[in-house]
């Protein structure tokens, strides 16, 4: 159980456990926190979270405390055997912003070929069911079981039927796999995070694709540039920004665009 004193560490910091309660900004994004959806899934009660881009409502579900987690009889085990921490169970404001920016994809074309995108840590698949509801051919993985689940969930509530859910560690490789696009928000909380996360993109992408990796400014992610970089690829960062929901300072991050290095 985690206790003060527990050898858990803490969570990065996030604004408000609960979420948020309005908000919006020019790509037309709102988010809602609503009430308590009836029942439980995968044994947790659960809110949702209605959100309205470009036009169309979107409705998610996600554990009522995901602090609650920390509680789980096999918490520890899995941290001490290697870290794992079940972050996925938040909503966190980075999603806001990477929702922002693949909001502003083209979607493919009338008989174009499918353009496959993996979000790597995908957590409750916000991110996931926009870019399936636009068309894209999505790949969600995570490194939970669970986190799938509500993914999965989330994409039928939506109407969304092109995501295929993917049990990913992106600490090893996958030789069959290779995408498009790769699209990832706050895997960058610990430091030992930047090197797999590199290679994992390195060795998974296209060589005419690139990758989005969302970051709300934390100093454990400064050296990700360079780390990319040592791993073959060309890394453009770019300042992003939106309002705050609560009402409080706007949501801030930065956003590492990813290319493989042209020989």
């Amino acid at each position: 159980m985690a206790t003060a004193g527990s050898s858990l560490p803490a969570r990065p910091g996030r604004k408000n456990a609960t979420g948020y309660e309005t908000g919006s900004n020019d790509t037309g994004l709102m988010a809602i926190f609503t009430e308590t959806w009836s029942g439980k899934f995968r044994g947790h009660d659960v809110r949702q979270r209605r959100i309205e881009l470009l036009n169309r409502q979107y409705t998610f579900i996600g554990p009522c405390a995901p602090e609650a987690l920390l509680d789980a009889p096999n918490a520890e085990a899995r941290f001490a055997a290697d870290g794992y921490m079940p972050y996925w169970a938040e909503f966190w404001p980075a999603s806001l912003l990477l929702m922002d920016a693949v909001a502003s994809w083209a979607p493919p074309g009338p008989g174009a070929p499918p353009v496959k995108v993996l979000e790597l840590g995908c957590g409750l698949g916000a991110v996931s069911v926009v870019l399936g509801s636009l068309g894209y051919r999505v790949f969600a993985s995570d490194y939970d079981g669970d986190a799938l689940a509500f993914t999965m969930e989330n994409a039928r509530i939506n109407g969304v039927t092109t995501i295929e859910p993917l049990l990913i560690d992106w600490r090893e490789a996958y030789p069959r796999l290779r995408v498009d696009r790769i699209v990832a928000g706050e895997v960058l909380y610990e430091c030992r995070n930047a090197e797999p996360v590199a290679q994992f993109v390195s060795r998974h992408l296209s060589p005419t694709g690139f990758a989005l990796i969302c970051d709300r400014n934390r100093s454990t992610a400064d050296d990700f540039p360079d780390v990319a970089r040592r791993f073959g690829m060309q890394v453009e960062v770019s300042a992003v920004e939106r309002g705050d929901p609560d009402g409080g300072r706007p949501i801030s991050g930065r956003l590492f665009r990813l290319e493989l290095r042209k020989l």
